[in-house]
């Protein structure tokens, strides 16, 4: 059995997770286990991408890979299918798997980077293609540590929002990591099939918890013109967390329609959120990185 950190709890599994870093903490355990997985549930909710929902029971089934029951936010088990990569395994159960059984255990997600500055974590916000991962990369290759990667889980209360440590590296396509000195062949196959890989990188140290200050929504920049983030607040800023959740599309199925509404209008209270765009091209990553990190130290 491996120990390892993973947000506010730790991964008590059966399934090497090299991803993740070893728990040295007493953190409320969560169970992976390897074991038969029904290939339905009986009086299931059916919901996207494969879920069926049964009380405090997911049922997660993703074709040519594994089939994954999330049990009350304390248990994975996870079916291999015969002749999937192992690969592709650890990254649905590090991803929509463990996306389920965080918001099972009330942690809102966020598609989302997020780095250390002053004490306090920096989100970068964004679809898939915002240059989340590699604006991250600029911050680490600065000196500040980057706490979690494509997933930042958060949770609000008393007006105050919270995140952990998540995995401890990079998402970067073949180009970008080659614009940051890494070569392919030295580095880790993040997805099979596809020429992304995962580049490691100075990793908070700590697994407590720390105050999330602000969450940047990233977009391309029109024009060459580097432009100005803008606060945002009010119904744009919930519309911007809300389509911003991490596997937002599971939780009506989950019966948590009302409570993502809640937590979303919470987190907006507790944060800053900025509307950020800014100019593209690996040429320019130097000088957009050094004006947000201007911005963002104030």
């Amino acid at each position: 059995m491996n120990s390892y950190s993973c947000f506010d709890f730790r991964l008590e599994s059966e399934v090497e997770l090299k991803e993740l870093a070893e728990a040295e903490d007493d953190r409320p355990a969560v169970a992976i286990r390897l074991g038969a997985v029904p290939e339905a549930i009986d009086r299931a909710e059916r919901g996207p991408h494969g879920i069926q929902v049964a009380g405090d029971r997911v049922l997660l089934s993703i074709p040519r890979t594994a089939r994954y029951l999330v049990t009350g936010g304390r248990e994975i088990v996870v079916e291999p299918i015969a002749g999937g990569s192992e690969r592709n395994l650890r990254l649905f159960l590090l991803g929509s798997a463990l996306g389920i059984l965080c918001f099972q255990r009330g942690l809102l997600l966020l598609h989302a980077n997020a780095v250390v500055v002053n004490g306090g974590a920096v989100a970068f916000a964004g679809d898939s293609g915002a240059g989340k991962s590699t604006l991250a990369a600029w911050f680490a290759r600065a000196g500040y540590p980057v706490l979690c990667d494509d997933v930042c889980a958060v949770r609000v209360a008393d007006g105050r929002a919270v995140t952990w440590p998540g995995l401890p590296r990079l998402k970067l396509w073949g180009e970008a990591a080659v614009a940051f000195g890494h070569e392919r062949d030295a580095l880790d196959v993040a997805i099979e099939g596809l020429d992304k890989y995962h580049v490691p990188v100075v990793a908070q140290g700590s697994a407590d918890a720390i105050p999330l200050r602000e969450v940047n929504l990233l977009a391309r920049a029109e024009g060459d013109i580097p432009p100005a983030r803008e606060a945002m607040s009010g119904a744009a800023a919930m519309a911007a967390l809300m389509a911003q959740t991490y596997r937002g599309e599971y939780l009506a199925t989950m019966g948590l329609t009302r409570w993502h509404f809640e937590q979303c209008a919470a987190l907006a209270r507790a944060v800053k959120l900025f509307a950020t765009p800014r100019l593209w091209g690996y040429d320019r990553i130097d000088d957009e990185g050094k004006r947000l990190e201007a911005a963002i130290r104030g």
